[in-house]
């Protein structure tokens, strides 16, 4: 009777320290968990505060933009000027204390008078998606421009002067990483990928904020990590 006592003993023992060792294991998980997403909330929250102010700010200086976007070889948006900017986010849900969602971020470009595109018809479906994927607005109706269509070997279309740079920044808890996408950053096309949300700090901010202006030739290093990665996919 006193041995059967004693094994039974030693069995508990063994079933105590195997559910005391993943309970710390939980415990450790749960804590890992409740960091990563306290920090990308956090990175965020950085986010917004600065685009936030950033629009603000431009919004009132209305400045030139000294760059250069290229739509083909006889064609680009240059003399550029800064018309409006906003930045907005979004929660999980209305609680106080909900998770960022994302932050979204664009601003309207304007050049001084419309641009004017050639194509050849055959070209009429690639040219429509691709002013789409840029945001471009066409002057005439792309419907109405193909029905009529006449019997020429080429068309012609006049661009609004004036585009929309725009980017996203979504928060992923369950990798811990930020997915950023961007429409028209770095010339006409998407840019994405995933950012480390500690990187997301004042000093990326302020790159993007002066390559955006002109005041800097390249997107921070980060970014440009970004679209090595995105390109490589």
């Amino acid at each position: 009777m006193n041995q059967s006592k004693n094994e039974m003993s030693s069995f508990l023992a063994e079933l105590a320290d195997e559910a005391t060792h993943k309970l710390e294991e939980q415990r450790a998980k749960q804590q890992d968990r409740q960091s990563m997403t306290k920090s990308v909330n956090a990175a965020l929250e950085r986010t917004y505060k600065f685009f936030h102010l950033f629009a603000k700010h431009l919004n009132a200086l209305e400045p030139e933009v000294p760059r250069i976007y290229v739509l083909d070889g006889k064609n680009q948006f240059s003399k550029i000027k800064w018309k409006s900017g906003m930045a907005e986010y979004r929660k999980q849900s209305i609680a106080d204390n909900a998770l960022m969602n994302h932050v979204y971020f664009q601003v309207r470009l304007t050049i001084p008078e419309s641009i004017s595109i050639t194509r050849r018809w055959e070209q009429f479906e690639e040219t429509k998606k691709d002013l789409g994927a840029y945001g471009l607005k066409t002057v005439e109706d792309m419907h109405e421009l193909w029905k009529n269509r006449a019997q020429k070997v080429t068309f012609q279309v006049n661009l609004e002067p004036e585009f929309v740079v725009r980017m996203r920044f979504e928060g992923n808890y369950d990798d811990g990483t930020v997915d950023f996408e961007s429409n028209n950053l770095d010339g006409f096309g998407v840019l994405r990928g995933k950012l480390n949300p500690e990187l997301l700090q004042s000093n990326i901010f302020d790159g993007i904020g002066r390559f955006l202006m002109g005041r800097s030739n390249a997107l921070p290093q980060e970014l440009e990590l970004v679209r090595d990665s995105s390109q490589n996919r």
